[in-house]
């Protein structure tokens, strides 16, 4: 029998029983459904993520901390005080490593605890700085990243700020906009006056005898920067960033230091009171010492950039053993991250696999069903020559059929949810400053995959039926009624 007699016969015997085929069908469409958009879901959520990575060439990166047991996208700093420091030298050296193309120092800045814009105020979260030497990229929404040129005075802030100053989907409107950056009290860094910080702590111990010092809580400090750029929070949350120049001078240590010539002063003026009491008077500081913290503290981390993304894991190795110093490359850590979609791909795609399931029990049973109903023609068919196999190939081809028009239109159905979900999408991933558009999508794998499934499926569930029909007795099924 040709292969398009086998289409035929089965074409028409489907549609013999109208109904009962496409309840059967049905079954089949709702695993096939279920499969499609779970699987299209899941892996085109790992693909979007790895193609994020892989542009802005976060798998060519290596991240290193002076804890050595650290995971990329670590930022905890420098909690360690046996550690090797980060050093400017240090970071030179591994430049000079093989497969090394640059290296970003980075460092995170304390003592904020707010962002104010005329009487508006956001609670800081995270200051940091490093290289602009191309190493570490930034999404830019609106205007620019901090480049090499700058030094002091300008600031980036991630869109969730832009949002909460009330630029939403107008962020060019905030290029060039002051803000001001306000410390804690107990500030000593750039931007400081700690002659007068000195000069008010002895007027308010003056004025307040018995005081200690926790009753003295100094003004803060607010510094002034211009936004020059909005940058997505893709990569970091209420992010604000600076150049590195104007980090290290956040991160000084200013002190007021009382001079020999500051006590002499005091002590003539205490010689010309003439106070039988004594003198009360206190030397006023004139001077400033100015101590770079993050010289002695060390940069938190650096960010090494390799040539290729194959060449990161082993530079990171060299860089542990060599240095004593933590290195976790990015593409072995967000890989084995990704790897969850793989564990709940197959949990999805087992839920799936169950509504297949019962649809071969479907199929089966329609099958059944149909060998009763057609007994006589089977045995019509078996007394004119046709042999065990021709049948058993019949039934089993007509139950794929059923497997594979399932497969079909559950595909269709999962196209369509993916049409209507792809645009809902595109407004999530707009709304939050992420680019991209139509993430989901179905690939030639998976299209493939359910069609092929579910005709197996159908083959599978027909074996049984087929057999049964290949083995009635012609002159059994001659006379049934």
């Amino acid at each position: 029998m040709r292969f398009a007699d086998y289409v035929t016969l089965a074409l028409r015997n489907i549609m013999r029983s109208k109904l009962r085929s496409s309840l059967t069908i049905f079954a089949v469409v709702i695993g096939a459904t279920s499969i499609t958009i779970m699987l299209a879901a899941v892996f085109s959520l790992k693909g979007f993520m790895t193609k994020q990575f892989e542009a802005n060439g976060t798998f060519q990166q290596i991240m290193v901390s002076p804890q050595t047991d650290i995971n990329w996208g670590d930022y905890s700093g420098n909690q360690c005080q046996d550690c090797v420091k980060l050093t400017d030298s240090l970071a030179a050296k591994l430049g000079q490593l093989q497969h090394v193309v640059g290296v970003a120092r980075q460092t995170q800045v304390g003592q904020f605890q707010a962002l104010t814009y005329g009487t508006q105020k956001l609670r800081t979260q995270e200051i940091s700085a490093y290289d602009a030497n191309g190493i570490i990229t930034t999404q830019v929404l609106a205007g620019r990243d901090i480049s090499a040129s700058d030094k002091t005075g300008v600031l980036t802030i991630s869109s969730d700020y832009a949002d909460k100053l009330g630029f939403k989907h107008n962020y060019q409107a905030l290029i060039g906009k002051q803000v001001g950056l306000m410390t804690q009290g107990w500030y000593s860094g750039v931007g400081s006056d700690p002659i007068q910080a000195s000069k008010n702590q002895q007027a308010f111990f003056s004025s307040h005898p018995g005081a200690n010092g926790q009753d003295y809580q100094p003004a803060p400090t607010t510094l002034t920067g211009k936004i020059v750029g909005v940058t997505s929070t893709t990569d970091r949350s209420y992010a604000i960033r600076v150049p590195l120049d104007w980090a290290r001078g956040m991160e000084e240590n200013q002190m007021a230091v009382v001079t020999q010539a500051d006590q002499d002063a005091a002590q003539a003026k205490c010689r010309q009171q003439h106070t039988p009491q004594g003198c009360n008077t206190q030397p006023v500081a004139s001077a400033v010492q100015v101590s770079d913290e993050l010289a002695k503290q060390g940069y938190n981390s650096y960010i090494v950039k390799v040539d290729q993304s194959s060449n990161a894991a082993a530079v990171a190795k060299t860089i542990r053993n060599t240095y004593k110093i933590g290195a976790a490359d990015a593409q072995t850590e967000i890989k084995q991250q990704l790897a969850i979609f793989n564990i709940l791909g197959l949990v999805l795609g087992g839920i799936g696999g169950i509504a297949l399931v019962v649809a071969a029990v479907g199929v089966v049973n329609t099958m059944i069903m149909s060998i009763l109903e057609r007994t006589r023609e089977i045995g019509v068919m078996r007394a004119v020559g046709a042999r065990r196999g021709t049948v058993s190939a019949l039934y089993t081809f007509e139950a794929g059929l059923l497997g594979f028009f399932g497969g079909i239109i559950g595909l269709l159905v999962g196209y369509g949810v993916v049409l209507a979900a792809n645009p809902i999408i595109n407004k999530q991933l707009s709304s939050n400053s992420i680019t991209g558009s139509n993430i989901i999508t179905l690939p030639i794998w998976l299209i493939v995959g359910v069609v092929s499934l579910t005709t197996i499926i159908g083959i599978l569930a027909g074996l049984y039926p087929a057999r049964r029909a290949a083995h009635l007795d012609p002159v059994e099924a001659l006379h049934y009624e």
